[in-house]
């Protein structure tokens, strides 16, 4: 899921505005089924800074921000800072609440697993988190933090073994963990400096397997990213965040945007910064150095990183609203270009310029990782994988008694 047009002027930063090019065509592009549908989603005259699908890709979220064409000269009327969430199931595209309560721009927005309802984090240049819940069709706030100090840069729950967490990353340096605790009917807030110069991102790490040796749960773990070029990873023993060691070894020159844990279960992140590259690291045990598997040269500032679901795929977007997918390859080393998507939606590369079968489309890109069979056997195995998460889907939903 992905924003097809370009991020308003004055995006506003850590030390004042950061001047960028204004904002273009408010719009959005989703993939979906198998196939590369361009559908656009109205968020009338604002532009957006991100958009997500929720758990079962039925309802479509965007954060918005400024006016298209703003007037420099006065203040942003009130209300401009909403939160769109749409109905798609079906290829509709029915409106159904604008969430009204930010102050400024709104960033990031974040869906919780089902399990807990119908939750929905917002995060925005006025320093506040917010936590909206759906009760009955009216949506409402869950929860409120005001206690960062800049603006609140990206927000994401972690996978629902571990409850209802929220990771919050602020350009006031710190990282801050908002937690529900059911037996009190309460939010829990922890928090714990992460970049001096701010902290743009956070990606919670996939579950994984248990410890073998007392076989209890993997500990939780964070990866973050922040002005100061750096990309951290962070354990939660008893409650308390402290950074693993050893340290990564830095590998950007500009701020690092986003950060982006791989969702096979595998120790691999992506980082993706302004300096026009993306990294790849690997750990191979925990407790072992993280290692730089690759780096990408791409064509512009990277502002958002998404893997596909089985992680042989990854989606790089950039500060002009284009993104491009890479591929990875058999020997798990180096990522090709397999496609771009804009304005005009989804265009694959020829054959030449990326080791792809003649016909690919997202379908192909959403296959487990393996050697690029031919068309019909791209097409065969997407049915079944597609097939296969339907069941996994539909279990989930039994086991919640929906």
């Amino acid at each position: 899921f992905a924003g097809s047009g370009r991020r308003p002027a004055g995006e506003f930063w850590e030390g004042g505005a950061r001047e960028r090019e204004r904002a273009g065509p408010h719009q959005l592009v989703a993939a979906m089924s198998g196939q590369v549908d361009v559908n656009t989603l109205d968020t009338g005259t604002l532009c957006f800074h991100d958009a997500q699908l929720d758990y079962y890709g039925k309802r479509a979220a965007a954060a918005c921000g400024a006016p298209v064409q703003p007037d420099d000269t006065k203040g942003l009327p009130e209300g401009d800072f909403v939160v769109h969430v749409w109905d798609i199931t079906d290829g509709q595209q029915k409106p159904v609440a604008q969430l009204r309560g930010h102050e400024g721009p709104v960033w990031k927005v974040a869906w919780a697993h089902p399990k807990f309802g119908s939750l929905l984090a917002t995060c925005s240049y006025d320093m506040k988190v917010i936590i909206w819940k759906e009760v009955n069709g009216q949506w409402g706030k869950a929860y409120v933090d005001t206690a960062h100090s800049a603006s609140v840069n990206d927000v994401e729950f972690c996978p629902w073994e571990h409850g209802l967490r929220l990771a919050c990353a602020s350009s006031d340096g710190t990282i801050s963990v908002l937690t529900y605790e059911p037996s009190q009917a309460q939010w829990r807030r922890s928090v714990f400096q992460a970049h001096p110069c701010g902290a743009q991102s956070v990606s919670w790490a996939p579950m994984g397997k248990g410890d073998a040796h007392n076989n209890g749960p993997p500990p939780m773990r964070l990866a973050s990213g922040g002005c100061d070029n750096s990309v951290s990873i962070w354990k939660c023993d008893a409650e308390v965040w402290s950074q693993e060691t050893p340290l990564l070894m830095q590998a950007h020159t500009d701020w690092v945007r986003k950060v982006a844990w791989r969702p096979d279960g595998t120790s691999t992140i992506a980082s993706g910064a302004w300096d026009k590259s993306v990294v790849i690291w690997k750990q191979e045990m925990e407790g072992h150095p993280w290692r730089q598997l690759s780096k990408i040269s791409v064509s512009g500032k990277v502002e958002g990183l998404a893997w596909s679901v089985t992680g042989s795929i990854l989606a790089v977007s950039f500060d002009n609203g284009d993104a491009t997918l890479y591929r990875e390859s058999d020997d798990g080393r180096t990522y090709e270009e397999v496609g771009k998507c804009g304005e005009q939606g989804y265009t694959e590369l020829p054959k030449a310029n990326a080791a792809v079968a003649p016909g690919f489309d997202l379908s192909a890109a959403l296959s487990p990782h393996a050697a690029t069979p031919p068309a019909d056997q791209a097409t065969a195995s997407f049915g079944s994988e597609l097939a296969h998460q339907q069941q996994q889907q539909q279990s989930v939903l039994e086991a919640f008694g929906m």
